[in-house]
């Protein structure tokens, strides 16, 4: 559906809740279990996020990174503006990011720190060690956990005392992602975000991953990996316990729907070089009311 043909309220509602669902199928449905008064904000919210990974991650390859980071400040000043009560001509994502702003009062920094992580692959900047895996997944998804907190807390100190275990989520969620996407990333964008100190030490090299080769130390360098999302995961858990009741159940079930991809680059015995990773809808919805990706996992590692 074009903006161009909405003409009500209604039908913005429909286009900005399909976009949503279309790009983030689990998001989207862990949304679902929270309380209906915040799905569309956040419904929203998510769209910000996905125009600027589509700068990233899509229009570069049609434009080229000089173009494209020249319409990425376009949107930096887009951003400005509608933070400052002026959102820009008649984008709908504009205008109703202002009422959202206006209603939830939007922390800026992580808004901005999501543009700067689309500057970093923009740019070229390279994932050589732990640390810069870590800074890389907290500019673009740590921010996306801090993001959320206006929508779940709306006392101030709490959404202070919950940033930690809200970021230390989007980091485990964007290292599953980075994990799930590693054979496309290094294809199609020519990215390796997996640290290139650790890819030294289990002799994998860049061309194996272009090329789709599975080296015989690439499972042990995944479960290293992996073990970086998975201690963040628990530790958020606990935030999770803190947020309000009817909050719960929906950033629980989001948290242990990505996780699960983990497994699933398991059970495709490692190989997310040619395989993209995936859990079923019947699989994520099992996970919303019990948790058994301990026992799973240990399965998946003992075949």
């Amino acid at each position: 559906m074009s903006t161009a043909t909405l003409d009500t309220r209604s039908d913005e509602d429909r286009w900005i809740w399909s976009s949503f669902r279309h790009h983030s199928r689990t998001f989207s449905l862990a949304t679902r279990f929270l309380p209906r008064s915040v799905q569309m904000p956040i419904a929203t919210l998510y769209l910000f996020c996905r125009r600027v990974d589509t700068l990233a991650d899509e229009r570069v390859l049609d434009v080229g990174a000089d173009q494209t980071l020249s319409e990425l400040q376009s949107l930096h000043r887009s951003l400005d503006a509608t933070l400052a009560a002026n959102p820009p001509g008649d984008d709908v994502l504009w205008r109703r990011l202002f009422e959202v702003h206006e209603q939830y009062h939007l922390d800026r920094e992580p808004l901005y720190e999501l543009i700067d992580g689309a500057r970093w692959d923009l740019e070229g900047q390279t994932v050589d060690t732990l640390d810069d895996l870590i800074h890389y997944s907290n500019l673009v998804g740590g921010s996306v956990g801090a993001m959320m907190l206006p929508f779940l807390v709306r006392d101030d100190t709490r959404r202070t005392d919950l940033e930690d275990p809200a970021r230390k989520l989007g980091i485990a969620m964007q290292i599953t992602n980075i994990l799930r996407d590693v054979g496309e990333d290094a294809r199609t964008l020519g990215r390796v975000y997996l640290p290139a100190t650790w890819l030294r030490d289990h002799s994998v090299n860049t061309q194996d991953l272009r090329e789709g080769n599975v080296p015989d130390a690439y499972p042990h360098l995944l479960e290293s990996i992996m073990e970086e999302a998975e201690w963040r995961y628990r530790e958020s858990f606990a935030g999770i316990d803190a947020l309000p009741l009817q909050c719960r159940i929906g950033i629980r079930g989001a948290a242990r729907m990505y996780r699960e991809i983990m497994n699933e680059v398991r059970a495709n015995d490692y190989d997310n070089l040619n395989h993209r990773a995936y859990a079923s809808f019947r699989r994520k919805l099992f996970l919303v009311a019990v948790d058994n990706y301990e026992r799973r996992k240990h399965t998946l590692r003992d075949v």
